[in-house]
């Protein structure tokens, strides 16, 4: 399914609200297909996760994300990943999305360690909230400018859950979907890694 980069809503440092609004849109365009996409949160505990191919990368080296969200599409030429802040084509072979921005070949930190929490597109439609708080400096400036639309409120009136996607700890929560490790998220798009 191709869906035009330069035609969907993007704010730079805004990846949680520029997959909601790329949710969105397919929701109001292709509603029968939503079903097929699932949000992805990318982080640890200690909030630092490398990415290489990333838009904000000097040369070949890796940016360090606190947290970063993508969109995965099941289709049945493969599994394609949507991410706005990538020099990978969009969309993108998740195979390929994952060799280059993970170079899972490499050894790294265990606080570097990238976990995966994975959410039903149409579950992260209804619950996500966002307040964007986490964006406000201690001087209430923000310290990149957000979104001209208003903040995402929940179906069920929540401001703000943040937190709760980017957290990679295992909810008993089903809203938040489920946490798996970049070795099983590597599989899932078709990579074996030996040890």
């Amino acid at each position: 399914m191709m869906i035009e980069k330069d035609k969907c809503v993007y704010t730079k440092c805004y990846c949680e609200e520029n997959i909601y609004m790329l949710c969105k849109q397919i929701d109001e365009n292709y509603p029968e297909m939503l079903d097929k996409f699932t949000v992805v949160f990318i982080s640890n505990d200690e909030r630092k996760i490398p990415m290489w191919a990333q838009k904000s990368c000097v040369d070949d080296y890796p940016v360090i994300w606190d947290y970063h969200v993508i969109l995965l599409f099941s289709s049945d030429n493969g599994l394609f990943v949507y991410d706005f802040d990538t020099k990978l084509p969009f969309p993108c072979k998740a195979e390929e999305y994952m060799v280059e921005s993970f170079k899972p070949q490499l050894i790294l930190q265990s606080k570097y360690e990238r976990y995966f929490r994975l959410i039903p597109a149409r579950s992260y439609l209804y619950y996500f909230a966002s307040d964007r708080s986490h964006m406000v400096r201690a001087d209430g400036m923000y310290h990149s400018e957000p979104p001209k639309y208003d903040p995402i409120v929940s179906k069920d009136q929540q401001k703000m859950n943040l937190d709760s996607y980017i957290s990679m700890k295992e909810s008993s929560i089903d809203k938040y979907g489920k946490v798996i490790s970049s070795e099983e998220m590597f599989a899932l798009a078709g990579i074996m890694i030996y040890e």
